[in-house]
């Protein structure tokens, strides 16, 4: 049947990044170009990271810009492989990786576990947001400020009228600044 049928690949590279966001994009760019064998594996389908989710400019382009630039560069490499809908599940010794990548290319294939072997291990998997502990912190309307800019700038959604922000790190300024631009 089609879409039931699972494979295992091997694959050897020197550089293993997990984490297409930012710091995994531009470590692979400068791995690339410098002619090593890299793999990128992200989780998400779209790389990018936290800036898909912001209005953000590196340099003098805007990040949604820079993001594309940089994964037009890196797929055009030949010593450049991304895999995207991919966890990494298990790091052993030696450096030795599994992946299980989620939506092959192959349209017959559901999912395809890959045992990598890497020189080096790059972690770029970005931080999490904590939320802050307070009673009814799940009810509706409660969200994480990464969940609000994702809302804004993702997806063109404002997250209500009147909006009470409480932080404990300085990302939150960045939304409370979007927020009140939105309105």
């Amino acid at each position: 049947a089609s879409g039931e049928a699972y494979e295992k690949r091997y694959h050897h590279c020197e550089i293993l990044i997990v984490g297409a966001g930012p710091a995994g994009l531009a470590a692979g760019l400068v791995a690339g170009r410098s002619g090593a064998r890299v793999l990128i594996v992200d989780e998400q389908v779209e790389p990018g990271g936290q800036l898909l989710n912001e209005a953000m400019e590196i340099g003098d382009e805007s990040a949604l810009a820079w993001v594309k630039r940089v994964v037009n560069e890196l797929d055009a490499l030949p010593n450049v492989r991304r895999l995207v809908d991919s966890t990494v599940a298990g790091y052993y010794d030696h450096n030795m990786l599994t992946v299980i990548e989620r939506s092959p290319e192959q349209d017959w294939l559901r999912e395809r576990l890959w045992r990598v072997r890497a020189q080096r291990v790059l972690i770029a998997t970005g931080a999490v947001e904590r939320p802050l502990v307070f009673p009814d912190n799940d009810r509706p309307g409660i969200m994480l400020a990464y969940s609000v800019s994702a809302y804004l700038h993702r997806y063109g959604v404002q997250v209500g009228n009147q909006v009470v922000i409480a932080t404990n790190n300085n990302s939150a300024y960045r939304t409370a600044f979007d927020l009140a631009r939105a309105c």
